[in-house]
């Protein structure tokens, strides 16, 4: 199936001044309970309903790391995990695409001014993302990149998307080894794929799509690499705090912020059922997910903080660590309401069941394998302690 995406919306009035963290965050907390009301329709959609996507839109809130010079509020990843948290209280897929599309414009904002400009000065920047297209490695040629036609799977948001945010593999110049690279591609040019059906996360829309054989002009490609601090930065990057980090480390931080949100929401359905469940010990629960919350903001502090560009292999290895740590412990305080629901809590009706699906299916998301990710950060932790100190004369 393919969608027509809804003209961006430009806020009434002309530019709206940049959020701060605080608003930012009300903003999102205010929005909760209307995105609330269209979860049933996103979960029959299969797609967010339009109405939801404008909410969105005229809150600013796909634009959170958005650098205030292209009209976003210039925020840091610890404001896009809190607003991903409080919007998935109501919605976990209208979170989820927030969380997508709103980390992309951070990753245009250090690609070629060109590309900058075509994006991030239209009303609205909704860029959807595809970490891997698959296909052969597209070819270096005079005025660009040829990508072979290619297909792409997961791409939530993107009957909403304007652009395309995609990985590809592709020579740095004509006749090198291919590399990781990612392009922008017109959601215009891509054929959408109706196969999104699944048990969670319903109103994503992250189906799939094809490409043709296209040129891909040079200012819209990036070495993926560019996207670390820790090298030089092709084309600058914003000075600001969040350019300081790595995609490596933070790309899926503010995902937790959905599993945070669906916990939040199930615990909610318990108090709004009278906290029936007499096995069910909610402030201990609450503390889960107020620990996990916590753990990720003082990750995010630290790598802010570090004197290494873009964090020590520690600290990288922790970030990602520990947001499939939160991942994994809020998928379980989801699933223990819903087990202490009841009979009812089985039916297509019940707010818990929907929370539920969309817990399981968000922390199938390869971020949040603790098994995966775990050992990384024992081994990084094992090197930081056993390696030389330096000692002055």
């Amino acid at each position: 199936m393919t969608t027509t995406a809804p003209a961006p919306s430009a806020p009434a009035g002309g530019p709206r001044p940049p959020l701060t963290h605080a608003e930012a965050v009300a903003t999102a907390r205010a929005l909760a309970p209307r995105l609330r009301d269209h979860a049933p329709e996103a979960d029959r959609l299969r797609t967010l309903p339009d109405a939801a996507v404008r909410l969105l839109d005229e809150a600013h809130l796909f634009d959170v790391l958005t650098p205030r010079v292209w009209g976003g509020s210039g925020l840091g990843f610890d404001t896009a995990l809190l607003v991903t948290e409080e919007l998935s209280r109501g919605c976990a897929s209208a979170g989820w695409v927030r969380a997508v599309m709103g980390g992309n414009t951070w990753a245009v904002a250090q690609m070629p001014v060109r590309a900058r400009q075509e994006v991030l000065s239209a009303p609205s920047s909704r860029v959807a993302l595809q970490l891997r297209l698959d296909g052969p490695p597209a070819e270096r040629v005079a005025d660009g990149y040829l990508l072979p036609g290619m297909r792409g799977r997961f791409c939530s948001g993107i009957d909403h998307a304007e652009w395309i945010f995609a990985g590809v593999s592709a020579p740095a110049a004509p006749g090198s080894e291919p590399e990781p690279h990612v392009v922008l591609l017109p959601r215009r040019v891509t054929e959408g794929i109706d196969d999104w059906h699944t048990g969670g996360l319903r109103g994503t829309g992250s189906r799939s799509f094809t490409t043709p054989e296209l040129l891909v002009p040079e200012h819209r490609v990036l070495p993926l690499s560019g996207l670390d601090p820790v090298n030089a930065s092709p084309h600058g990057r914003p000075e600001t705090a969040p350019y300081r980090m790595a995609f490596a480390a933070i790309g899926t931080v503010a995902l937790a912020g959905v599993l945070l949100g669906t916990a939040r929401a199930a615990l909610d359905t318990h108090t709004e059922n009278g906290g029936r469940g007499s096995a069910l010990d909610a402030p201990a629960l609450t503390a889960t997910v107020d620990a996990a919350r916590a753990l990720l903001l003082a990750d995010l502090a630290a790598l802010a903080d570090s004197g290494t560009p873009g964090g020590s292999p520690e600290e990288r290895s922790r970030m990602r660590r520990d947001i499939a740590y939160a991942g994994t412990r809020c998928r379980e305080v989801v699933s223990t309401v819903y087990e202490a629901s009841g009979a009812g809590a089985i039916y297509d009706t019940a707010p818990v069941q929907r929370i539920w699906r969309d817990a399981n299916a968000a922390a199938q998301h390869p971020a949040f394998d603790l098994r995966r990710w775990g050992p990384p950060h024992a081994e990084a932790l094992s090197s930081a302690v056993t390696a030389p100190r330096e000692t002055s004369a």
